[in-house]
């Protein structure tokens, strides 16, 4: 019976980890976006004379890397969570030995505190930004600040403004 549970608790890491990362890196490299963004290298209307035009790649409707991260995070974390429970559940019935609860317990324990590390790491990224943004700003109001004003100087004004169109004032030659 024992043995059961292993191939069971196999096939569930394995549907709950594996089968979407393939399947996530099967649609950005290959396979889905190739087939669900069909591109024709040849135009559709034969014309000598135009050149097609160069059509761009697709981008992928992904999210930002960071926002990925976190969706991934997340993932792991309920996948973790699923699978310590499942097992105390199975410990608890008596199906399996105790001891089965301490794979997915220590794994928890060491995704929690990655999760910490990565929190601090998070939090120092965020704090040098404020502190970035600050510093460029202090450094934008120093500048104005270090600009002096304009000096303004006086130009003499002719007493007599000179006039091409004026009846005095005739080409050469007429």
């Amino acid at each position: 019976m024992s043995s059961a549970v292993l191939y069971l608790a196999i096939v569930a890491v394995w549907a709950m980890v594996l089968v979407p990362m393939w399947l996530r890196r099967d649609t950005e490299a290959t396979g889905l976006t190739r087939l669900l963004h069909k591109r024709t290298d040849e135009p559709l209307v034969e014309d000598d004379e135009e050149e097609p035009e160069e059509i761009p790649a697709p981008r992928p409707r992904g999210r930002s890397t960071r926002a990925a991260v976190i969706a991934r995070r997340r993932r792991r974390t309920t996948g973790l969570t699923a699978l310590l429970l499942t097992t105390t559940a199975v410990a608890a019935t008596g199906l399996a030995p105790w001891w089965i609860t301490a794979p997915p317990a220590v794994l928890m324990a060491g995704h929690l505190a990655l999760l910490r590390v990565a929190v601090g790491m998070d939090e120092a990224r965020r704090q040098a930004a404020a502190q970035a943004r600050a510093r460029a700003r202090a450094r934008a109001r120093e500048a104005v600040l270090a600009t002096e004003t304009a000096e303004v100087i006086e130009l003499p004004t002719p007493e007599e403004v000179f006039d091409q169109y004026a009846p005095d004032r005739r080409a050469v030659g007429e």
